[in-house]
């Protein structure tokens, strides 16, 4: 009751702020530009005062050097008052900020006075573009360029003026690597070209922003309105405050933004890129006799256009598109996994303009495309509705040796303040009797604020030469949130029948019916306490499959689980849960698994019920963000769990199973960095104490950045992972899978594989690169023996491109 009162009274105090605000104009504020002091117009954030009368100059003539001594600042807004909005919701902002903005006819501008009492404790390295979010301190600008509160442009500067950009998109879903945080609602892959500087001082940091109207889109109006915000982050106390105040109450964070109103006569003018590039390889691998051979050099030519038809539609086309990744993809844990690991996507040409493919469900997955020949994408917004198409020529061959053509259409409509409705189309076609195609609708209905509907549905129809008629199938995902500063609820439903198949899509689990719900409630501290917030959480999960639960049956597989996270002064996070887990498989599902007598007979396999009844797991990790120089998190579980048949998907026989991630992020410089860390997992047979199962990853990073264009990277990693092959925990005899003829013992294996890379790269900008690497892959006869250690195949590649805007 007394948080309820207190949230009324905040809103109410806002209210009032808000209607003073529009009967008294902004005060003048006064600035230090250089060695001088400028009175300039102030809008203050605590007053409410978030609507800003954009100033604008013909031409700002702003050199974007990070020294705020540019005579056109004079004429700039000032932005300051800022918010803490985590931990502690509305209070003061702990260290003073203060924001410039200003408009000319090619370009918006921002500069940052970030003050700070103690700026020996300012986060700062000279880092990859995208990647300081959670290491170092920095200012970040939201840009709702179509006021539609759904989507914002994000521009991000650390205090040495290195950028991290993408798009913040609330309307749930992403085809890329979407955001690095588990609930980020930013899609870090679109890079856009802007100009950024900036400086530490003994008074914090100062910096400049230069965004070009030509790497934005907006609306074709003679005068609009921008929606902004602007946050700061201070990450050795992990506290974070905004310019226009924010509550964790409002689902829609970019509802809460303020307003750049008053822009007028808006022109990209004739926009135009293209980026040709040329790459380069020699490989080499193992032939089949066993021998290492390099092949000879190969050299690759091709180039992606993009022609801004209006301010907001856009056509990108690529031929013989590089699709070449520049690291490869981190090792994930793979022994006793039932189920597809998911790799996010991270090739150019696909994550530039794809955020209207995001959808509740992933019914676009972009690397289903494997190795186009060609591409073109359209994009945009017209009016009120979004629209996306996306074709490409594959030569992932069809079962008839031909190419696939991949056609993937989006349409997504605004409704009301912050909702959408939206439509999609996706099609994998290889011939006229050897295809895939889905077609899906969605909604994202916004309630009052705080509460969140989300529904999906979904039909393909699939037609392969190995199939006797057509199978067609549908999915149904029904989603219900309420945001909440202290408590936060959700719920939702997933259906797919056997037959469905989301041919361009990524789904883990196909022809199952899945509930869950989590309910957590967020204690606060007061500001500098020990222990600054608490947050328990009940969550509950249940999978049947697909037709026993349309029969009435009951669950297959349920768990429930209770976590807490225990927040602590000077950014240190520990969180640990316990779950109890249940399995209950059908006899159907093991037909085709037998276990074979030591003369060869064979009978049908049916584990033990009993055994996979309340299976405990209990979890604690920690992460550390306190220190400059050494940050870092560690996780470790003990729990039983089954040990699955991954081509069947069921449980075969209980183990006690140990996990762990460790990862030491290492600062020794503002220019190097390091990461290194393992993930584990052992299984142990809990009827023998046998050891079933091991993996170990270790993994060490290494980056020096000359400049914030020149950089030299190497990664090691080893992965070990050995399996024992699959048998009856009553017997101890072995399990087969038949077939009409024959049968095949259900084995383990193992895997001791070694990845060096290397990479000296040179990127000004985003799409100008110079790259220049070479990764070597190698097995070792025994897990980190490095005695009789084998190469597998490698590779020296060049790469080469610029990015020409017109």
């Amino acid at each position: 009751m007394i948080t309820a009162l207190l949230q009324l009274a905040v809103a109410g105090a806002a209210v009032v702020g808000a209607a003073e605000a529009e009967l008294r104009p902004p005060a003048p504020g006064v600035v230090e530009l250089g060695e001088r002091l400028v009175e300039v117009v102030r809008y203050d954030g605590t007053r409410a005062e978030i609507e800003i009368e954009t100033p604008w100059v013909a031409s700002a003539e702003i050199d974007v050097d990070g020294r705020l001594d540019d005579a056109a600042w004079g004429q700039a807004a000032l932005l300051e008052g800022f918010t803490q909005f985590s931990p502690i919701e509305g209070s003061e902002a702990t260290q003073r900020t203060e924001v410039l903005v200003l408009v000319d006819d090619d370009a918006i501008y921002f500069a940052v006075k970030a003050f700070d009492e103690d700026p020996s404790g300012i986060r700062a390295t000279l880092t990859e573009r995208d990647g300081f979010a959670y290491t170092d301190d920095y200012v970040r600008f939201i840009l709702d360029t179509f006021d539609d509160q759904r989507r914002g442009y994000v521009f991000t500067i650390n205090p040495f003026g290195v950028q991290h950009d993408g798009l913040w998109n609330e309307t749930g879903g992403s085809t890329g690597r979407r955001g690095r945080g588990m609930f980020s609602p930013i899609d870090d892959s679109p890079d856009f070209l802007w100009d950024s500087d900036a400086e530490m001082t003994d008074w914090g940091y100062e910096a400049e922003i230069r965004i070009p109207f030509k790497s934005l889109r907006f609306p074709e109006q003679e005068e609009q309105s921008w929606g902004l915000q602007v946050e700061r982050k201070i990450q050795r106390t992990g506290y974070e405050s905004s310019w226009a105040p924010i509550t964790a109450s409002v689902a829609n964070r970019l509802t809460q933004a303020g307003k750049l109103n008053g822009l007028r006569g808006l022109d990209m003018g004739l926009f135009m890129e293209v980026n040709p590039f040329v790459t380069g390889a020699r490989n080499g691998a193992l032939d089949d006799s066993d021998t290492f051979a390099h092949s000879n050099p190969t050299g690759e030519f091709g180039f992606n256009a993009t022609y801004g038809i209006t301010s907001n539609l856009t056509l990108d086309g690529t031929f013989n598109p590089d699709f070449s990744q520049v690291e490869a993809d981190a090792g994930q844990v793979q022994v006793n996994e039932r189920f597809a690991l998911f790799f996010a996507e991270a090739r150019p040409f696909f994550l530039e303009g794809t955020e209207i493919f995001g959808m509740p469900k992933q019914l676009v997955y972009t690397r289903t495309i494997q190795n186009p020949i060609a591409g073109g994408k359209l994009t945009g917004k017209v009016g009120g509705l979004n629209v996306g198409y996306l074709g490409a020529v594959d030569e992932t061959f069809s079962a008839g040796g031909e190419s696939v053509y991949v056609n993937l259409l989006r349409a997504r409509a605004d409704v009301g303040a912050s909702s959408t409705i939206g439509a999609v189309y996706t099609d994998r076609t290889a011939n006229a009797s050897e295809f895939n195609r889905v077609a899906g609708a969605d909604a994202r209905i916004q309630l009052g604020g705080r509460y969140t509907v989300t529904m999906m549905s979904a039909r393909s129809f699939t037609n392969e030469a190995s199939f006797s008629e057509r199978r067609d199938g549908t999915m149904g995902f029904l989603r219900l949130e309420r945001a909440g500063r202290t408590f936060q609820y959700s719920a939702e439903f997933e259906d797919t029948q056997g037959a469905f198949n989301p041919g361009s899509g990524f789904f883990q689990r196909i022809g199952t019916a899945q509930a869950n719900s989590r309910a957590s409630y967020t204690w606060f501290g007061r500001r500098d306490a020990l222990l600054e917030s608490m947050a328990p959480s009940i969550e509950v999960k249940a999978f049947w499959d697909h037709d026993r639960f349309w029969g009435g049956q009951s669950f297959e597989e349920g768990e429930i689980q209770l976590s807490s996270r225990f927040g602590f002064k000077n950014n240190i996070t520990i969180w640990a849960n316990y779950q109890l887990s249940r399995f209950q498989y059908q006899p159907e599902q093991y037909e085709g698994l037998f276990v074979q007598g030591s003369g060869g007979s064979t009978q049908p396999f049916r584990p033990a019920q009993e055994e996979f009844d309340l299976m405990p797991s209990a979890t604690v990790g920690i992460w550390v963000n306190r220190w400059q120089k050494v940050r870092g998190n560690v996780r470790f579980t003990r729990s039983q769990r089954p040990i699955f048949d991954r081509f069947y998907r069921v449980a075969v026989e209980p183990a006690n199973s140990l996990s762990g991630e460790a990862r030491l992020n290492l600062y020794p410089t503002s220019s190097l960095s390091a990461e290194v860390g393992a993930n584990w997992s052992r299984l142990t047979r809990r009827s023998d104490g046998v050891e079933h199962s091991t993996a170990i990853i270790p993994r060490v990073r290494v980056r020096y950045q000359f400049s914030r264009a020149l950089f030299l990277r190497s990664i090691f990693e080893y992965g070990s992972q050995e399996s024992l092959s699959l048998q009856d925990s009553a017997s101890g005899l072995p399990l087969v899978s038949c077939g009409d003829a024959d049968c095949f013992e259900r084995s383990g294996g193992v895997n001791n594989d070694v990845r060096i890379e290397g990479l000296l790269g040179y990127e000004p900008s985003p799409g100008t690169v110079f790259f220049f690497g070479y990764t070597r892959q190698m097995r070792d006869a025994r897990a980190f023996g490095f005695q009789d250690v084998q190469p597998t195949a490698d590779g020296l590649f060049l790469k080469l491109s610029y990015r020409f805007r017109m």
